[in-house]
């Protein structure tokens, strides 16, 4: 395909937003992420000293106990002296794990707390970067939540089922998983064909065009890669880089002439470029 590195191009370049405030943004969330990191230091300190207490709890009563042996082990004490031994140090061992259990105790309380300082910024960062990073987190959320099916069928007939259910963030996420599961698995042609469709319902023609691109470089064969090079031509005439599309579709046209999207090329072509000339076509 003649502009197979077009969506490469097309990744590198960002969405446009003013300038002063797009900075401003970038900043405001610059410093949250600052505060929160610094937040989730002193968490983990917190944790690793506690933990080293538990270690330490641990090894004080092992050796506790390696002395409670000892003296059983022992037969030339009398029973009263070893009776009073043993009770002491049985009651330090007592001790020790009431200690034990108060550090575990804390332990888990700042793993909880850890957890859900994670979690919580991770949603507060999505809210800020906008509706579709927020989207994303959640739909991220339901989709760790599905249990996965171990074969190739199921798992991509999951992603359809979620996308029919109307989920498509999570069904996005499937289908993700599976064209990095399965990258060349045949059926990973439809995976990234349903991938680029979602994010052409989406608006998110950069994303779309990259996805279109890797059926029709990846899988040339697939009954997929026509609709694909169509799909990919639309998603560049909505980012305004008609003469790549029209390049696309000529290209399509040529490549799959008996095609249904080959039709659809041609018919575009014509609407949009009535006055040039094309292979096999007039002016």
């Amino acid at each position: 395909m003649r502009r197979l590195a077009v969506p490469l191009l097309l990744a590198a370049s960002a969405c446009w937003v003013p300038v002063e405030r797009g900075q401003q943004m970038e900043e405001r969330i610059q410093r949250l992420e600052d505060e929160n990191a610094l937040v989730q230091k002193q968490l983990e300190e917190q944790r690793a000293v506690v933990r080293e207490r538990v270690a330490k709890a641990d090894q004080k009563i092992a050796e506790v106990q390696r002395k409670l042996d000892e003296l059983n082990a022992t037969a030339h004490r009398t029973g009263a002296d070893l009776g009073v031994n043993q009770d002491k140090l049985q009651d330090a061992v007592t001790r020790m794990k009431g200690q034990l259990e108060e550090e575990q105790h804390k332990l888990g309380e700042l793993d909880q707390a850890l957890a859900a300082l994670r979690t919580d910024t991770a949603g507060r960062f999505a809210a800020l970067k906008g509706a579709g990073a927020l989207e994303e987190w959640e739909s991220k959320k339901k989709a760790a939540e599905i249990k996965r099916p171990s074969d190739k069928a199921s798992f991509l007939a999951l992603a359809q089922k979620q996308e029919a259910a109307g989920e498509r963030g999570v069904a996005r996420e499937l289908y993700d998983e599976y064209v990095k599961q399965w990258p060349a698995d045949p059926r990973s042609a439809d995976a990234w064909f349903r991938l680029g469709e979602i994010a052409y319902g989406d608006k998110r023609y950069r994303e779309a065009v990259l996805a279109y691109g890797r059926v029709a470089q990846d899988f040339p064969r697939s009954d997929k890669a026509p609709d694909a090079l169509y799909r990919t031509a639309e998603a560049m005439i909505a980012l305004d880089l008609k003469d790549d599309a029209k390049a696309i579709l000529e290209d399509l046209v040529s490549r799959h002439p008996k095609s249904s999207a080959a039709q659809k090329a041609k018919a575009r072509l014509a609407e949009l470029w009535p006055a040039h000339k094309r292979k096999g076509g007039k002016k």
